[in-house]
């Protein structure tokens, strides 16, 4: 925008202000009361909803991440074992799956779901017998006996 004069100055302030205070009417259209039509009144109402709005924008994500991981721990605890070994297990054996793909999967698809639970089983079946603080075989004296 280009302005020559103090005249033309003055006169392009009005059409800045009607849209700035349009566009906070227009955020305040589904308020209740004076919250609605009155400007000053408004935009302490809109600035609150928009500090709201980024605060929960966080929060969102986290109640997500609780309600998914708590549908796997869920249908884990079913099929017998838990959402923490599982991804565990799951981490070591090259498959991603994220917690909502995963609660789909318990959900929608519970055969898929039961069939990555039962690899987890074995997958830690077989682990107990390779690593020093797994299950001891039977008939065998380790030192840790002695």
């Amino acid at each position: 925008m280009v302005i020559t004069s103090p005249t033309l100055l003055a006169r392009s302030r009005g059409a800045d202000k009607y849209w700035k205070q349009r566009r906070i009417l227009r955020l305040s259209a589904h308020y209740y009361g004076r919250r609605q039509n009155c400007y000053s009144i408004a935009i302490r109402s809109v600035r609150r909803a928009l500090q709201y709005s980024t605060l929960h924008r966080r929060l969102n994500k986290l109640m997500y991440k609780t309600l998914w991981e708590g549908r796997i721990n869920a249908s884990c605890q079913e099929l017998g074992t838990t959402y923490n070994d599982m991804y565990a297990t799951m981490d070591q054996a090259g498959i991603a799956l994220d917690r909502k793909i995963l609660q789909n999967l318990a959900i929608w698809e519970p055969r898929s779901f039961r069939a990555l639970a039962l690899l987890t089983k074995a997958k830690q079946e077989e682990e107990g017998l390779n690593s020093l603080d797994g299950p001891v075989p039977a008939g065998v004296v380790t030192r840790g006996m002695l």
